[in-house]
C-alpha cells in the first residue's frame, strides 16, 4: 500500500482563518438575517441545514474569497468536543462560504474525494485525526498538522471499488430519507387542510359531527421524573427526551439516553412504537419546540423506551381512534397554535397540562367515517417507521464496512 500526505492528495486544504487575521475577520465579516450567502458550520450539519443557517452579506462573502463553497466539498470540524466530525457540503441554491472552526478539503478527482470522505469516517481515519488533536478544555487541531498526515493511497481503481460499495448504501439511505421528508410534508398539509375547513366556517360542523376534547378519545401520561443520580448506562433501555424533537422523523434512536433507572418504573412511563409524545417542558427556552407532537417511529435496538418528564404521552382511549389518525391530526398547526397560547414560565418553559386536556378537535360521531383518512395515515406512518428502521440497519452495515474496508 502506498502512502501520501494529505497536502499532496488535495488541491484545497483550507480553513476560515485563511482569509485573514482574527481582527480583519471581525472587521469585515458581517452576520445578517437572510443575507446574501450562508456560512456552513457544524451546527448546520447537525440540524440538517434547516432553521440554523447563519447568513452574511455580499461584501463579507467577497472578503472570504479563499473559502467559497459550491457543494460537494468535504468539511471536517477541527475545534471543540466534536472535532473530527466529517460532512459534505450540500447544494443549498445560494452562495456559501466555510464557517469558523472547520477545515475543508477538495480535489478535482471525484473518486478520491469520495474515498477520503469515507476514510476519515472510519475507525482508522478518526484515530489519525485524533492523533493531532491537542487541548482538553477546548480540543482542536490545526490545518498544517492535518495537511501533513500520512494516509493510505490506493490506486484509483481500488478507491472506486470501495466507494461504489459505500455509495450504494448512502444512496439507499438518502432515498429513504427523501421519501420520509415528502411523507411528512403530506401529513402536515393534510392535517392543516382538515382543520382549515372548520376555520373557514367559523367552527361550524355538520350535524353528524361533534367537538371532542382530547381526553375524550385519548389518555395523557406524565413522563418519568429523574435526576442524574437515578440513572446508569444500559444498552437495552433508553429514554426519550425533548432533545429528540431536534432530529428528523420524530424520534431518532441516536438521540436517546441509554439508561437504567435505579428505582422501579411504572408501566405507564414506557413509550411504545406509534405512541404520540408531546413536547411539554424545555430548559433551553425554545418555545418553538413546545407543543410539537411526534409519534414514536423507531425504538432503535432498545428493548424498552421510557419517556422523560419533559414529554407527555398521548395514547388512544379504548380504540376510539387509531394512533395514526390521531398523530396526523395533532401534527397540524391548529394543535400547535392551541398549545402556544398556554406556555408559561421564565427560566423553564412549560405547557399547561390542562391546555392539553382542553384541546378540542372536530370528529364525526362515528369516527369510522374517516376510514379513508385513517388508511392514508396508517400507511404513511408505517412507511416512515419502516424507512427509519431500515436506515438504522443500513447505517450499522456501513459502520462495519468502514472499519473493514479501511
Amino acid at each position: 500500500m502506498r502512502y501520501k500526505i494529505v497536502g499532496e492528495i488535495f488541491e484545497v486544504v483550507t480553513d476560515y482563518v485563511a482569509n485573514g487575521s482574527f481582527k480583519s475577520l471581525k472587521d469585515n465579516v458581517n452576520y445578517v438575517e437572510n443575507g446574501y450567502a450562508a456560512l456552513i458550520r457544524l451546527v448546520d450539519y447537525r440540524n440538517n441545514f434547516k432553521n440554523s443557517l447563519q447568513y452574511i452579506d455580499k461584501k463579507s462573502y467577497d472578503f472570504l474569497s479563499k473559502t467559497k463553497l459550491y457543494g460537494g466539498e468535504i468539511v471536517i470540524s477541527n475545534v471543540g468536543a466534536n472535532a473530527g466530525t466529517i460532512f459534505r457540503v450540500p447544494k443549498l441554491g445560494i452562495p456559501m462560504s466555510l464557517g469558523p472552526n472547520t477545515i475543508t478539503i477538495n480535489t478535482s478527482e471525484k473518486i478520491t474525494n469520495d474515498y477520503y470522505y469515507y476514510y476519515f469516517q472510519s475507525h482508522n481515519g478518526q484515530n489519525l485525526i485524533h492523533s493531532i488533536i491537542s487541548g482538553s478544555a477546548q480540543p482542536k487541531f490545526n490545518k498544517t498538522d492535518f495537511k501533513n498526515l500520512s494516509v493510505p493511497y490506493p490506486s484509483i481503481k481500488e478507491q472506486k471499488e470501495t466507494v461504489d460499495i459505500l455509495n450504494a448504501l448512502d444512496k439507499k439511505i438518502e432515498l429513504n430519507s427523501k421519501i420520509n421528508t415528502n411523507l411528512l410534508r403530506q401529513i402536515k398539509l393534510i392535517s392543516n387542510s382538515y382543520f382549515s375547513y372548520f376555520e373557514v366556517f367559523d367552527g361550524k360542523i355538520p350535524t353528524n359531527w361533534k367537538y371532542f376534547k382530547l381526553t375524550d378519545i385519548a389518555n395523557l401520561g406524565t413522563g418519568y421524573s429523574y435526576s442524574s443520580k437515578d440513572l446508569q448506562k444500559n444498552n437495552n433501555m433508553a429514554m426519550a427526551t425533548i432533545k429528540n424533537f431536534n432530529r428528523n422523523f420524530g424520534f431518532d434512536s441516536r438521540g436517546y439516553k441509554e439508561i437504567i433507572p435505579i428505582k422501579p418504573i411504572k408501566k405507564e412511563k414506557y413509550a411504545n412504537l406509534f405512541d404520540i409524545l408531546v413536547a411539554h417542558t424545555d430548559l433551553t427556552q425554545n418555545a418553538d419546540i413546545i407543543g410539537n407532537a411526534e409519534p414514536v417511529l423507531n425504538t432503535g435496538n432498545y428493548e424498552q423506551i421510557i419517556y422523560s418528564m419533559d414529554l407527555v404521552k398521548v395514547t388512544p382511549k379504548d380504540n376510539k381512534i387509531s394512533p395514526f389518525l390521531l398523530s396526523l391530526i395533532l401534527q397540524g398547526d391548529m394543535f400547535k397554535s392551541h398549545c402556544m397560547k398556554y406556555i408559561n414560565g421564565t427560566t423553564v418553559l412549560h405547557l399547561s397540562k390542562q391546555a392539553l386536556k382542553d384541546f378540542e378537535l372536530p370528529l364525526p360521531k362515528n369516527i369510522s367515517d374517516l376510514n379513508e383518512l385513517d388508511e392514508f395515515a396508517t400507511k404513511a406512518y408505517k412507511t416512515l417507521s419502516n424507512n427509519i428502521i431500515e436506515n438504522t440497519v443500513l447505517e450499522k452495515i456501513k459502520s462495519t464496512l468502514l472499519n473493514t474496508l479501511f
